[in-house]
């Protein structure tokens, strides 16, 4: 017995799993008492059956390993109903039994396996087609105990480490998940473009291992249009998917979709079978702007904690898309705004204060780069009689004929603004390869062309005779105060008015 616990000692002492100790636990089993196999067995009462996890056979019976029997037919279970854990008459006590009437068992011996908390795991037992005497074995029912009670504790031992293994195994799975949610996170909040910060998570989200692929797309008149040049062949996949699904499922935000057989087949060159995937949709306000679709293992789809993660991540790039799409609404409100303080809302032109500014910005960059301009002041000669003769609105119609004829006859370069009233203002670019003399005369003749003649409006037909117009240069050197440019613009015009109304050439 010493020797045998001896041996006992060295393979608690080697062993680190169960089937490295049962195994040669089983070998010295067979030896001690001479039965022909020896074996452990799981017990699944739920199921009604018992299965053989580990066993030696070293006779004519052979018992093989994941043998499964029904449990209500065991000699293990009557053995533990009758507490007789060694019999030498295995027909005479438990004559009832199928299974070892089939097998010619003889001899037989079991001891329960037990769980930490007391339950069965199973059972350690050995058997024989020929009659064995192990009742007359001293310290039989102790060994056998002693190694049921090895068993258990290294089942025991093993259980507690594949907890602690998968305790850190979801540890290290909510480190992933974190990590991940806030690279994502630090992306929404400094993100400028959502289709690069969509693209870039797909791409955080395939980095982790959390998805075996992830291919974002924009949402463009409800088609999906994927980001990425290279990942066109995806937009085919994901059409063909949602053509599957229901209305008010692709409302959603979070949308599990299982890949059939079919579709599989069909883009077998992208997809893998088993996979499941996620369609994660992004929202600026409840308008869908953007997605993901990811591919995730069965089991990762199914995750409370990675549809939290998905959910989250949706909700970080939508609160993105919608404070994108309120700052571009604000721009555009701005712009109106800007673009309304500095045009004339009757003639669409730029205003008294939009002129100043547009003059100083001309004065700087000709003093800059020396170069001349010619600013000039338009009078609608006239117009207080159209106004009194004809109404305001056909005024008003006048004007904006006017200021559309001004706008057709401008030149790359050239500005037009309305300063008030009937006085329009242009600033116009000095060009080489005439004189002075010779482009200001051009340009007088241009603009009063364009704006003399027949104008033809909603109720009347007028034929005008033109505007006053003064003409000054401006040249490197000259004075840079607007006002002052423009008073020297507008007495021009007056003087190009008295002439008009003695009759003379202007």
């Amino acid at each position: 017995m010493d020797k045998q616990l001896e041996q006992l000692a060295q393979f608690v002492a080697t062993a680190n799993t169960v089937e490295g100790l049962t195994r040669p636990l089983l070998a010295l089993l067979q030896r001690i008492t001479g039965l022909e196999s020896t074996y452990l067995t799981a017990i699944d009462e739920t199921a009604g059956v018992q299965h053989i996890l580990i066993a030696h056979n070293a006779g004519a019976l052979t018992l093989p390993e994941e043998l499964t029997v029904p449990w209500q037919d065991t000699l293990c279970k009557r053995a533990l109903e009758s507490q007789q854990f060694v019999t030498e008459d295995v027909a005479g006590c438990w004559g009832d039994s199928d299974a070892a009437r089939e097998l010619g068992l003889k001899s037989y011996i079991s001891v329960p396996v037990k769980n930490q908390d007391g339950s069965i795991f199973g059972t350690l037992c050995g058997a024989s087609s020929h009659h064995v005497a192990p009742t007359g074995m001293s310290n039989l029912s102790e060994l056998l105990q002693l190694c049921a009670d090895l068993i258990s504790h290294q089942l025991i031992r093993e259980d507690q480490a594949n907890l602690v293994a998968k305790r850190a195994e979801q540890a290290e799975s909510e480190l992933n998940r974190v990590t991940l949610f806030a690279r994502i996170s630090e992306l929404c909040v400094g993100g400028q473009s959502l289709s690069l910060t969509v693209n870039q998570t797909a791409g955080y989200m395939m980095e982790s291992g959390f998805c075996s692929q992830a291919i974002a797309f924009e949402l463009v008149n409800d088609d999906y249009v994927a980001i990425a040049p290279d990942q066109q062949a995806w937009q085919r996949v994901v059409s063909t998917l949602r053509a599957e699904l229901s209305v008010e499922t692709r409302r959603r935000s979070l949308i599990p979709i299982t890949i059939s057989d079919d579709v599989q087949q069909q883009f077998d060159t992208l997809l893998v079978p088993g996979q499941n995937a996620i369609l994660l949709k992004i929202f600026a306000e409840y308008t869908p702007t953007a997605a993901i679709f990811a591919l995730l293992s069965p089991s990762a789809a199914t995750e409370s904690e990675n549809k939290v993660l998905l959910s989250a991540i949706s909700n970080s790039l939508s609160l993105m898309a919608s404070r994108l799409a309120d700052h571009q609404a604000l721009t555009r409100v701005n712009q109106q705004l800007e673009y309304q303080a500095q045009h004339d809302a009757l003639t669409a032109l730029p205003n008294r204060r939009y002129l100043f500014n547009e003059l100083a910005r001309q004065l700087a960059r000709s003093a800059r780069q020396q170069i001349s301009f010619f600013i000039l002041f338009i009078d609608l000669d006239g117009f207080k009689a159209i106004n009194d003769n004809h109404g305001h609105e056909t005024g008003d119609e006048f004007l904006r004929e006017f200021a559309n004829r001004i706008r057709n006859a401008m030149r790359t370069g050239d500005f037009a603004a309305r300063h008030g009233g009937d006085e329009f203002v242009m600033l116009c670019q000095f060009s080489a390869g005439s004189s002075a003399e010779q482009q200001a005369e051009h340009l007088v003749q241009r603009i009063r062309a364009a704006t003399s003649g027949r104008f033809a409006l909603s109720n009347l037909s007028l034929n005008y005779n033109g505007p006053s117009l003064g003409l000054v240069q401006w040249q490197p050197g000259d004075i840079t105060d607007g006002d002052k440019l423009l008073s020297q613009a507008d007495a021009a015009m007056y003087q190009d008015k008295q002439q008009r109304r003695k009759g003379a050439q202007p």
